[in-house]
């Protein structure tokens, strides 16, 4: 076939084709049928269990949620980092047997924490969020050890906290996790007796699951850490930039 008779081809077939996708619209009644319709028309024939549209409207109603909780402010009881009138609030939910939250203590925290909460600038909370049964006897270790330190409990806390993170790998995965944390309690200064009656506490394990159930409620957690930056989420492994834009950003909008 000649070139001229391979194009007049093409052109048939493309005609063709173009008459064959009108019919298609005129008889199916799709396309065209739509072309002078607003958004506003179309809305309520979309498909309502359009799997994107689902997935995005549920992250607007997560965003909703989160806005509008009182878990977002300082709480009573609520133990903090930094000068309480500092304009951004930085809070962390954890879980003290999450690797990824060990991370976040070693690696960026300590930065953080010399760049913006010991300059004035941020306030740090940390809350416990425990995945399981290890995390949950060392939130109660950590909570025993402020309460029992009442002149310095902020400190203590803290100091208590950033040592069951380091020392993670030797009680969070361990079939006698309470022993090694037990170990680690005597060589922080508690004895034995006070250990076991901290972890008999009914009341302060039903107060840190219960804090954990209000939090996966009404801010819709889905992973540790996450970080709340004036009410801001950040999730999962969030490393030391992404942190310090967002803080950075919420420093801007207070000038």
């Amino acid at each position: 076939m000649s070139k001229k008779g391979i194009t007049i081809f093409a052109a048939a077939t493309l005609l063709i084709g173009f008459a064959a996708l009108v019919v298609h619209n005129y008889k199916t009644k799709t396309s065209y049928k739509y072309a002078e319709k607003t958004a506003e028309e179309l809305k309520p024939e979309q498909h309502p269990q359009d799997a994107v549209n689902e997935a995005v409207n549920k992250d607007a109603a997560i965003d909703e949620a989160r806005k509008n909780s009182e878990l977002l402010k300082v709480l009573p009881g609520d133990f903090i980092l930094g000068d309480k009138e500092a304009p951004v609030l930085f809070i962390e939910y954890a879980s003290l047997s999450c690797p990824h939250c060990a991370d976040f203590s070693r690696e960026a925290f300590e930065r953080l924490k010399s760049e913006y909460i010991d300059s004035g600038k941020v306030k740090f909370i940390f809350r416990n969020f425990p995945l399981n049964q290890p995390a949950l006897v060392a939130a109660m270790f950590a909570d025993c050890q402020a309460n029992d330190n009442k002149d310095q409990a902020n400190e203590k806390y803290f100091l208590t906290l950033k040592a069951l993170f380091k020392t993670q790998d030797t009680w969070a995965f361990d079939e006698k996790f309470a022993e090694k944390l037990e170990a680690i309690a005597q060589l922080d200064g508690m004895s034995s007796d006070r250990f076991k009656k901290c972890l008999a506490d009914k009341a302060l394990q039903d107060k840190i699951l219960n804090a954990r159930m209000e939090a996966a409620k009404s801010l819709q957690m889905r992973s540790t850490p996450s970080f709340f930056v004036n009410g801001e989420i950040a999730e999962g492994f969030v490393d030391y930039k992404v942190l310090k834009k967002l803080i950075d950003a919420k420093l801007s909008e207070k000038k």
